[in-house]
């Protein structure tokens, strides 16, 4: 008998309702925060994810699904929804639409050659938005906003917000070299993994998973720290956002996220669920600023979040 691929899920019966339920409220909070539906192609030049997202995280290095077509051509699946939207933003010069910033929302499936577990397929259907076009840090608010006041709709308690700021470019260059001057005595210390990304990205380190626990990584320098004023007098106006609109919050310096295009807000979301355990983010993000710009468009500065609607 032909089964289906591991990590793969048949959607039917009653937790199909429930999907298309789920669909129906993201679909309606859309319309009202006045974000409009973006489609993008399932598979992309491999250049883009690559570039985009950068040769040093785990999603290039260990998860993409790549292949060369009949015309030879690198192809990947997307593994995440960002890369497309700005590569869409750049191509069909949205950037030049009357209305700015850009809004929009996508929901679609994503692929990522990783352990099949709960919460984690190799097939994911991930739904998020994008504001392109604004560095107000209102927008960043909204962003988050949007996020729990669709969580709180679907029914999901003890909802929490944990945010950081990575800072501009001058932050993170000094960020980047505390890090080194911090991990290069112990790298021996950490996984072969860690290793290579200390001169690539030693952020990156700060995601490991394998030396998680490792109090090397624990006390290791926090973004905030290494923040200039302009990048702390935007952090706290995000903060500051976030308290007119009635969102909680907590700082926490220890998120850096994945991926290599974040800058400035980056932010989790947690919620208790039963089963879910200390595995209980459904949903993040966080601003890239210069997404647009390493793909060939104009610096175009955005924002933006993702959550997996089979985890929801």
């Amino acid at each position: 008998m032909i089964q289906k691929p591991k990590g793969c899920n048949d959607i039917y019966g009653r937790e199909a309702k429930i999907w298309k339920y789920v669909e129906s409220i993201i679909d309606a909070t859309m319309e009202k925060y006045n974000y409009n539906y973006i489609r993008t192609p399932i598979f992309e030049s491999t250049e883009l994810f690559h570039r985009g997202i950068g040769e040093s995280t785990d999603i290039v290095t260990k998860e993409t699904y790549d292949f060369v077509d009949r015309g030879g051509r690198n192809m990947t699946l997307r593994p995440e929804g960002t890369a497309g939207v700005c590569r869409s933003y750049v191509e069909n010069k949205m950037y030049g639409d009357p209305n700015q910033p850009v809004k929009v929302y996508y929901n679609g499936t994503m692929y990522r050659y990783e352990r099949p577990q709960s919460g984690r397929d190799r097939e994911l259907t991930q739904f998020g938005v994008e504001i392109l076009g604004s560095d107000d840090p209102m927008a960043d608010a909204e962003v988050i906003s949007l996020a729990v006041n669709i969580y709180k709709m679907l029914g999901l308690k003890e909802i929490k917000v944990n945010i950081n700021s990575l800072g501009d470019k001058e932050s993170r260059d000094m960020y980047r070299t505390a890090l080194l001057d911090y991990f290069k005595p112990h790298i021996e210390e950490l996984c072969e993994d860690c290793q290579t990304r200390l001169e690539k990205n030693p952020l990156r380190i700060l995601d490991c998973k394998v030396d998680a626990d490792n109090e090397l990584l624990k006390n290791a320098p926090k973004t905030i720290d290494y923040l200039n004023d302009e990048s702390r007098e935007r952090f706290e106006a995000v903060k500051d956002y976030l308290d007119i609109m009635q969102v909680s919050y907590e700082v926490n310096p220890n998120i850096v996220r994945g991926l290599d295009y974040y800058n400035h807000t980056v932010f989790e979301i947690e919620a208790k669920v039963e089963g879910f355990g200390s595995n209980n983010v459904i949903g993040a993000g966080g601003r890239y600023n210069h997404l647009c710009s390493e793909i060939g468009g104009p610096e175009t500065p955005c924002i933006g979040f993702a959550s997996g609607i089979g985890r929801l």
